[in-house]
């Protein structure tokens, strides 16, 4: 009876063997899971402040809304980002003298080709006032969630009347802008 058993145990396991002897078990290789691209926005942002210059006293609007009538800005992961515009009302004295909507077409001069297909119009920032010389802004035209900005300083004249330069120098107060992140500033 043990010869019957013990042969019995030898042949169920002759047979699993077989059966189960041509099938490797098959691992298959780590596999990213597919992105799906994502429609981003800034959030919207408004501030009012005013500066005493001299015996004037300047009070600016700001506010930065997501755009969408501009183009998108497609990221390297595929995720589209929305451009926002920025507009600017300065009063003096409590009489608008300047009013505008701002783009990063209105930075596009001194923006690269590549720059300027890979970022948008990220934030701005008070930056000083002088009398005789106007109120200075500091714009940010940035990539996406990045900390790579070309900066620019726009300086409105009394008369109404902007000009700006691209930023080359990354000290002082404009080294330490807080622009309108999505930080929720």
């Amino acid at each position: 009876m043990k010869k019957i058993v013990s042969l019995s145990i030898v042949a169920v396991a002759a047979l699993l063997t077989v059966s189960c002897g041509g099938k490797k078990e098959k691992k298959d290789a780590w596999v990213a899971p597919e992105h799906e691209a994502r429609m981003l926005r800034m959030p919207d942002y408004q501030l009012t402040d005013s500066v005493r210059v001299g015996a004037h006293v300047y009070a600016y609007d700001i506010v930065r809304l997501a755009s969408d009538s501009l183009p998108m800005v497609k990221d390297d992961m595929d995720d589209f980002y929305a451009d926002n515009t920025i507009a600017l009302s300065i009063r003096k004295d409590g009489n608008t003298y300047f009013q505008r909507t701002f783009t990063k077409a209105t930075f596009a001069s001194s923006i690269s080709e590549t720059d300027y297909a890979a970022s948008i119009l990220d934030g701005i920032r008070f930056v000083k006032a002088e009398a005789g010389q106007g109120l200075t802004f500091s714009f940010a035209v940035s990539y996406p969630e990045s900390d790579m900005s070309i900066l620019f300083l726009l300086t409105v004249a009394d008369d109404g009347t902007f000009s700006f330069v691209k930023n080359e120098n990354l000290e002082g107060d404009e080294s330490d802008t807080l622009y309108l992140h999505d930080e929720g500033v």
